[in-house]
This record gives C-alpha cells, sequence and structure tokens, in this order.
C-alpha cells in the first residue's frame, strides 16, 4: 500500500461547485479503485491525503497534477506502508480547514509556507483524526458526511446539491 499527501492552490471559491465535482469524481474513482483518503478544502489551498495500492495512487497523482480546477500541487509525504488505510470506509472524506490553525496559511504576498517531513506527517495525523471525528460527529462543511451517513446516501445527497 502507499500513503500520499500533497497541497495545492485552490482556483475557485470554497465549496463552489469545482470542489463538489472533485469530491464526487474522488467518491466513485476511489471507491472502484481501493483508496481512501481526505480532502481538507481552505480558504485559498487542498491539503489531501491518499492511501491505497502503490500504482494506482501514484497514477491518481499523476492525474491531480494535471487538473485544470488547481495548480501549484507539491506532494508532501509519499511513503509505502504495511499500515491498513486508517481512513476506514472513506473512500474520500471532505471538511473545511483554517489554514493558519496548522500553521500553512499563504503569506500576505501569497506565499506558501515550507512543510518538514515532520509537518507533513502532522498533516496526515490531523486528515486521518478529522476522518474519526467524522465518522462519529459528522463534518461542518456542507458537503461532509453526515454521521451514520452511507457513502451511497451521500454521493445522492451530493448529487443532487449539483444539480441545483
Amino acid at each position: 500500500m502507499h500513503q500520499l499527501v500533497y497541497r495545492s492552490l485552490a482556483l475557485d471559491e470554497d465549496f463552489g461547485d469545482s470542489d463538489l465535482d472533485i469530491l464526487l469524481k474522488a467518491l466513485t474513482f476511489n471507491r472502484e479503485n481501493q483508496i481512501t483518503g481526505f480532502l481538507l478544502r481552505g480558504r485559498e489551498q487542498f491539503f489531501q491525503a491518499l492511501h491505497g495500492p502503490r500504482e494506482v495512487v501514484l497514477a491518481l497523482m499523476q492525474r491531480i497534477h494535471h487538473d485544470t480546477r488547481h495548480r501549484e500541487v507539491e506532494v508532501l509525504l509519499s511513503e509505502d506502508t504495511d499500515e491498513p488505510t486508517p481512513f476506514r470506509d472513506w473512500a474520500m472524506g471532505y471538511n473545511y480547514v483554517a489554514e493558519d490553525e496548522l500553521g500553512l496559511a499563504l503569506s500576505a504576498e501569497g506565499i506558501r509556507p515550507e512543510v518538514s517531513p515532520a509537518k507533513a506527517r502532522e498533516l496526515w495525523l490531523e486528515m486521518v483524526e478529522q476522518a474519526q471525528s467524522e465518522s462519529e460527529w459528522g463534518g461542518g462543511s456542507p458537503y461532509s458526511r453526515k454521521p451514520a451517513e452511507s457513502v451511497d446516501a451521500w454521493i445522492q445527497r451530493l448529487s443532487a446539491a449539483r444539480s441545483h
């Protein structure tokens, strides 16, 4: 198995159609390809954790690099692991994050702070914790999974939101 964390700069505003499209496509693709993970959406950035079969995760990362809904994709952590997924049944979790609380906010000039390997690991653990918390309590964003909501019901709710 392989686990990976990246960040990128969002091109559209948070909770917009672009975020919904990313989430719906990730839920479908990841479920079909044994990938789990979590996507944190900040005011100006995405942070995403992925866990799954090495070849599939790395191929997906190549597609993500070329995705036009964000730019300046930077892999922060990429490693093989024997550990089972910490994201349980999350094909892709989603929630909003205050970038400054993570120490990862852009500067006034739009420059991203450096991320050390230790900080990348901390970000991974933050996303694992978010996934576990959302499993029990649900998330705070309109696109987050609700408590006890099945993946199918979640996809259906998001798809309905997309058509409005």
